[in-house]
């Protein structure tokens, strides 16, 4: 029987169809594996959340790492870490001692004990009436002031005699009172000076102070103690004033930005988010910090203005924008400087997700900051050789290994490790160039501001938000005073008790020398 031979049209018309069906399945598989690959992209990204969730709530705030996977990272960069020593344990602490029983606390102006008593004579030609004889001493006017020594209130008496003509010839005479920090107040500057450092270093709301100074004596309101800090901090405006010019002076700027609630005038009851903007000179030894109600690229960019020198910052692009629209000619005077341990962080978050691939980089880092440690005490030259020998081949290494991790298929690209690759190239410039030669001075990240502006992250937790915009502008004042004498190793009750009397008989000419690098240099 004959076969008959295979029509090619149908033939045609079954390779059509096959092919159509193979298209089908491959868009089908296709399809599947990217919803696969979505899925895994999902997954790794909760994980991450959670992750970073888990160590929020219940890990430990340090960003220490565990020494065994720092370990198994300097086996893969072929080197070891040193070993670790543990802490050692604390000691017990002593019995507490019994206490005394307290006196009876003072409760008028009367009842505070005399500690001081000053004198005020006037001159001894003076003493001597018109018609030529002697002032005879009839009274004397007595200026009660209440002072603070650490735990206790004590009055301090300002005596001036005065003296008149038995004849009548003539008024009375009598010296004048110095000048007072409080004009006509009967706070002393010790007084104003604990409360200035209760609240903006010690984080005590002044309600919380009205309450501590009634149980020592007389009691101050709150409106009073606010109405001191607003005196203190006008009197201390000239000193804030020259702190910025010398930060801005000094070559070598760290900057960070803190949020701060402060209440909207606008909207009563309501508070609004404002920012304290921190500048920080390391070699200079000052910080300024400067209240905003924004977070834009503006107050960086009015700093700038006026600044030449190393401006080191976190990865914050507000600072890369405010540098871009400086005219080329200030442009040219700035060099830009990142934080490493800004970038540490990231590989920390990727390795707590879980990421194990995290921890050469972070030994690597360690290695980094092992040699910074001993160059401490190195002077900026001696840093800068070192770091050329010893930081840029540990620089030019981990450069590489984050170019191979980028390329890395397997690192999925939302996730932790991968944001974290991704943000040290992309700054990669800023972050290494702390080692080139010229630049021994600067540090190899800005921990140092971060540091200055911790104190305001505890006293807004305390205090909840600033009353006004104006208050804010009071308590970047103080809060430059105090960190301006944190980085001198002054005491700020030392220091304000020796400014504010001064600045309170300053001219708007002389006001601005009573800095705490004169106290120390002067107490020193």
């Amino acid at each position: 029987m004959d076969i008959a031979s295979p029509d090619p049209a149908e033939l045609q018309e079954l390779l059509v169809a096959e092919r159509a069906g193979h298209a089908a399945t491959r868009q089908e598989l296709e399809a599947e594996v990217a919803r696969h690959r979505q899925t895994a992209l999902e997954r790794d990204e909760a994980r991450g959340r959670l992750q970073a969730l888990l160590k929020r709530y219940f890990g430990r705030s340090s960003e220490k790492l565990d020494p065994n996977q720092l370990s198994l990272a300097w086996a893969a960069v072929q080197d070891e870490l040193m070993a670790a020593t543990p802490p050692a344990e604390l000691p017990a602490p002593p019995p507490r001692p019994t206490c005394a029983p307290a006196p009876r606390r003072a409760r008028r102006l009367e009842d505070l004990p005399v500690l001081e008593t000053v004198v005020i004579d006037v001159p001894a030609e003076q003493k001597v009436a018109a018609d030529g004889t002697a002032l005879v001493r009839i009274r004397e006017e007595v200026t009660d002031e209440v002072d603070y020594q650490p735990g206790k209130l004590f009055r301090r008496q300002i005596i001036r005699p005065v003296y008149a003509s038995p004849s009548h010839a003539g008024a009375p005479q009598i010296a004048p009172l110095p000048p007072r920090v409080i004009p006509g107040g009967q706070a002393g500057p010790g007084l104003i000076a604990q409360v200035l450092l209760s609240k903006y270093a010690d984080h005590l709301p002044l309600y919380r102070q009205e309450a501590m100074l009634s149980r020592l004596g007389p009691a101050f309101t709150r409106q009073a103690m606010g109405e001191w800090v607003g005196h203190a901090a006008g009197l201390l405006r000239p000193v804030y004033d020259e702190l910025r010019q010398r930060v801005g002076s000094s070559g070598y700027v760290q900057a960070d930005e803190t949020p701060i609630r402060v209440l909207d005038p606008a909207r009563p009851g309501a508070a609004r988010e404002a920012w304290l903007w921190t500048f920080l000179a390391p070699v200079a030894k000052a910080v300024v910090f400067d209240f905003r109600l924004t977070r834009s690229h503006e107050p960086a960019l009015a700093f700038l203005r006026e600044f030449r020198g190393a401006f080191q910052t976190d990865g914050y692009l507000a600072y890369d924008k405010a540098l871009d629209v400086l005219p080329p000619q200030i442009r040219a005077g700035i060099v830009h400087f990142n934080c490493l341990a800004h970038c540490r962080r990231a590989f920390v978050e990727a390795l707590a997700s879980g990421d194990d691939r995290a921890a050469p980089f972070l030994a690597q880092i360690g290695a980094l900051y092992h040699i910074e440690s001993e160059l401490r005490e190195a002077t900026p030259q001696a840093r800068a050789q070192a770091r050329s020998t010893r930081s840029l081949p540990w620089l030019a290494a981990m450069e590489l290994a984050l170019k191979k991790a980028s390329l890395d298929l397997s690192i999925l690209p939302r996730s932790a490790l991968s944001k974290a690759v991704g943000y040290a190239l992309a700054r990669w410039p800023n972050l290494t160039r702390f080692a080139e030669p010229a630049y021994g001075q600067v540090h190899i990240d800005s921990n140092a501001v971060e540091n200055s502006i911790r104190p305001t992250a505890i006293g807004r937790k305390n205090y909840l938000f600033v009353g006004h915009p104006g208050a804010g502008g009071r308590s970047a004042v103080i809060y430059s005073i105090l960190g301006t004498c944190k980085l001198l190793g002054l005491n700020p009750w030392h220091y304000l008790t020796w400014a504010l009397p001064r600045l309170a008989a300053a001219t708007n000419h002389t006001a601005h020398r009573f800095t705490p690098q004169l106290f120390a240099k002067e107490s020193g």
